[in-house]
């Protein structure tokens, strides 16, 4: 890392001023940034136009959401050395929009027959790896990211994606020693006429994703907390899954076991309604991923959560629930000095970070920080762990140098 801040501004000149007051030799290193879709709209245009070409060595962003609430606008800043990074632009399709029966194609334009953008009959046993590789034969590795002459010194890869990663992820699964951190972009159809706005230099993009591949040391830790999450059960082994559902937890219907939780923990009614509910998964005896449970029916037992591939059979779990309104059980952590860092959302009534006045008094700066949140998650990958969604309100990933 070179440089990292984030701004809270009421105004786009403030934020324009701040940028103008930077460094100049940052000009020379790749730029990450992402800026809040509830920028006024009249003010979008001058700030992206500002960020997409503050740096010649390349600029790579999103609208993301608001990284804190009551903050008009929100702006965060990633300068990497140039020597070291390696920013890319991705338009490697991911999951089609799902139709009964059949694997339809969501985007067709340029899409070849037979590949990823064409209808596969669904199968009852559907190898999804496969179907994947096969639609990602050859070398699909965003261009930037093939010219690397060794894959295996990038140890990260930040990226900011739209809502369908699946084949970039399974590109990137070639850089078996990276850790993978990446930010879903903000939805923005009412703000831009686009329903993800990502922005390459002086493009701007509806789909695909943008992003850094680093090399070099210092190697950042990639971590990550759940804020709010309560405990409904005691540790549970999975004992039969796939895809992205449950079907046995401690050889027990995991429906049941979930609304046998529920009663326990004196949640029904009106207020089970308003919770969300999610699996949890432990390593080590710690909290280490966590996936929203979508639905499930206690006739048929299976439970669907809100991820690509559900925890596989030996792994231990834990249920989990969270009020959708109300206090939570701790507040937000402080923005640490050298992270970088992707939330969940963030909770309407939390305590804005710790922040230092810039000489403008309509600008608050997180200086050596850098925090952007979404409201449709971010998803991480720890080397060979494959890659998992989160959406869970006030969740953390950061990486720490």
């Amino acid at each position: 890392m070179l440089y990292f801040s984030t701004i809270f501004a009421r105004n786009a000149s403030s934020i324009l001023g701040h940028l103008s007051r930077l460094p100049a030799e940052l000009a020379a290193h790749p730029l990450l940034f992402t800026l809040s879709a509830n920028t006024p709209v009249s003010s979008l245009s001058p700030l992206v136009s500002a960020l997409s070409s503050f740096s010649s060595s390349g600029n790579v962003g999103c609208l993301s959401g608001a990284a804190h609430s009551g903050v008009p606008i929100s702006c965060s800043l990633a300068f990497f050395r140039k020597d070291e990074a390696t920013p890319f632009r991705s338009d490697i399709p991911g999951r089609p929009e799902t139709q009964v029966g059949r694997w339809h194609a969501m985007r067709k334009k340029g899409a070849d027959e037979g590949g990823l953008g064409s209808d596969v009959a669904l199968e009852g046993n559907m190898d999804w790896e496969k179907l994947w590789s096969r639609g990602l034969e050859g070398d699909a590795l965003p261009p930037a990211l093939r010219k690397l002459n060794r894959k295996d010194d990038v140890h990260t890869i930040i990226s900011l994606t739209d809502n369908a990663p699946q084949g970039f992820n399974q590109a990137l699964s070639s850089f078996h020693n990276a850790n993978k951190l990446g930010l879903f972009a903000s939805s923005t159809p009412f703000v831009t006429g686009r329903p993800f706005t990502l922005i390459h230099d002086d493009a701007v993009y509806s789909s695909g994703a943008v992003g850094v591949a680093l090399s070099a040391s210092p190697r950042p830790a990639l971590q990550t907390s759940f804020i709010g999450l309560r405990a409904m059960s005691a540790p549970l082994m999975v004992t039969q899954s796939e895809g992205n559902l449950i079907n046995e937890l401690d050889s027990a219907n995991p429906t049941s076991l979930l609304i046998s939780a529920i009663e326990k923990s004196a949640l029904s009614g009106e207020a089970a309604k308003d919770d969300e509910f999610y699996l949890g998964v432990l390593r080590n005896g710690k909290l280490w991923q966590v996936h929203h449970i979508m639905s499930g029916g206690p006739s048929r037992g299976t439970m669907s959560l809100d991820t690509e591939t559900a925890p596989v059979e030996g792994t231990l779990v834990q249920l989990f629930h969270r009020p959708r309104t109300g206090a939570v059980s701790a507040a937000p952590p402080s923005a640490a000095k050298h992270t970088l860092t992707f939330t969940a959302s963030i909770q309407p009534d939390a305590a804005p970070p710790p922040a230092v006045e810039s000489a403008d008094s309509e600008v608050t700066v997180l200086d050596d920080a850098f925090v952007a949140a979404s409201e449709n998650g971010f998803m991480v990958s720890r080397e060979a762990e494959t890659t998992w969604t989160c959406t869970a309100p006030d969740a953390q990933a950061r990486l720490a140098w």
